[in-house]
């Protein structure tokens, strides 16, 4: 009985590493997706990308808000048909039976759809607000993200989505990991020391 006990131990944990593996990779699969659906955009608005309604965090997950499409919002469902991207499988709130209650009220003035990709926006790629943010601009920027899949902001530990690190897309199409886990808020010094710990 012993051995059996500690064999479903060993096994347990095996089975629940693969499980994790298993929803970064569905992650970082589709942060690849939307960076497909962002040249798709780009390529039929004249290079011109969209950007973040008003947000205090100035990286937003929203995707409907206040009878207005927000960042990634943009995507749907011209250039991104699959709305179930936009949610990473390791989100532990933002999951499919969540989304789909924000969904049903995509495009209704009350409605607030959110995602579990922030959206970087223009913030500290292009030195005024009202300056269009481009395909080619972001190019400029490599190594800067333009998103990444984030949980809470406001909580000490801060909630994400993997343990560990962080899934960010590039502004060159890169997907990759970011091995620290970072606030975007609440305060301007706190945005601005995440962005220096994930833009290399």
């Amino acid at each position: 009985m012993g051995i059996i006990a500690l064999l479903t131990v060993l096994l347990l944990g095996v089975v629940m590493r693969a499980r994790h593996q298993a929803r970064d990779a569905g992650c970082k699969s589709n942060l690849g997706q939307l960076w497909k659906a962002v040249n798709y955009y780009a390529n039929s608005h004249k290079d011109t990308l969209f950007v973040n309604i008003a947000s205090p965090l100035r990286i937003s997950n929203a995707v409907y808000k206040n009878t207005q499409y927000s960042g990634w919002g943009h995507l749907y469902p011209k250039y991104l048909l699959d709305n179930r991207i936009l949610y990473c499988p390791g989100d532990p709130v933002r999951d499919l039976e969540w989304a789909d209650f924000g969904w049903r009220h995509w495009e209704t003035e009350e409605g607030e759809v959110q995602c579990s990709y922030g959206y970087r926006g223009r913030q500290g790629i292009v030195a005024e607000e009202t300056t269009a943010l481009t395909l080619s601009e972001i190019e400029r920027n490599p190594q800067k993200i333009i998103g990444c899949d984030f949980y809470e902001t406001f909580t000490a530990p801060v909630r994400v989505h993997h343990p560990s690190h962080i899934n960010v897309l590039r502004c060159n199409g890169g997907v990759g990991q970011v091995n620290k886990i970072v606030s975007f808020g609440p305060e301007a010094d706190d945005f601005q020391a995440a962005l220096d710990a994930l833009d290399l």
